[in-house]
């Protein structure tokens, strides 16, 4: 008797973990592929808020009457968000999974960019800045979420494109937000107006994103780790190993002393160049200072 050959589960290769033995860049097949979109799209998404500010400081420093100081340590308040929410960010996804988990915190740091268009003093600018901040933490869940989905000859490159595409949007936010910003003031509305009501853009952009993650996404190849969970096909880990491992991992403080020196030279650099251009250079328009900056990021 002849038997009928099942279809594959998988529109990718798989191993015995059901992760990914190919890369396909230009695949949405579900759930690997689509995994690693979703991923990449909305760490873009964070990085384009976080770092909608800077390209209009020039303006935002005339409106608020901030100081360099004040722009200053606005600057560290952004980039000290990220670290500590990075700090916490991978326990979440060994509790919850990576897709609730990076969802979630999108969700949470998304009134601090709606917030920033009535912002009105030094301090609560800094302060929407520091939480806005706490978003890029999703790179952690993006680089989880693919450790997740692909296998170790390809899960470099998954890694790399999904946190160095959605580390664009540092360069994207320089050039996104002057166009944005010209664009609504050539309309008959005031600059100081303008500026405000731009960062609904990002804002509105992180939302989607979010929703995109949770009704899309997939923890695991095989499900969520609620279900697998709660099926026995995954054990739930105690928050307090997980943390216990996590410092106990000398890899981990090294990769963090690399990664510091690396990644906070850019984030710092991102938060001052189309100012330091604008003023420099004397150049009058910020969307050419946008494009020079956002060729950096």
């Amino acid at each position: 008797m002849a038997v009928e050959s099942q279809p594959p589960k998988f529109a990718l290769p798989v191993d015995s973990e059901h992760k990914a033995t190919e890369f396909r860049l230009f695949s949405v097949a579900a759930p690997h592929m689509r995994a690693f979109h979703l991923s990449w799209i909305s760490f873009l998404a964070c990085f384009v808020s976080s770092f909608a500010a800077p390209p209009l400081l020039p303006i935002i420093r005339d409106n608020l009457n901030l100081t360099s100081t004040d722009i200053g340590n606005a600057g560290i308040a952004s980039v000290s968000g990220a670290v500590f929410a990075r700090i916490t960010m991978g326990s979440a996804c060994d509790l919850f999974g990576p897709r609730l988990a990076s969802a979630s915190l999108i969700l949470l740091t998304t009134p601090a960019v709606y917030f920033t268009s009535i912002a009105s003093s030094p301090t609560s600018f800094l302060l929407v800045r520091f939480f806005t901040g706490f978003s890029l933490a999703t790179f952690v869940s993006t680089q989880f979420w693919m450790s997740s989905m692909f296998s170790a000859p390809v899960v470099g490159a998954a890694n790399g494109f999904a946190g160095g595409w959605g580390n664009l949007g540092g360069g994207a936010s320089q050039l996104i937000m002057p166009l944005v910003f010209g664009i609504i003031r050539d309309i008959s509305v005031t600059k100081f107006t303008a500026w405000r009501i731009a960062f609904f853009i990002p804002g509105l952009f992180q939302t989607i994103s979010a929703f995109a993650v949770l009704i899309f996404g997939q923890d695991m190849p095989d499900g969520n780790f609620h279900g697998l969970q709660k099926s026995g096909e995954k054990p739930k880990d105690k928050f307090s190993w997980v943390f216990y491992y996590g410092l106990c991992n000398y890899r981990g403080w090294i990769l963090a002393l690399t990664y510091g020196y690396c990644f906070g030279v850019e984030l710092t650099v991102d938060n001052i160049i189309a100012e330091y251009f604008y003023d420099r250079f004397n150049l009058k328009n910020y969307i050419t200072a946008g494009i020079i900056a956002g060729s950096y990021g």
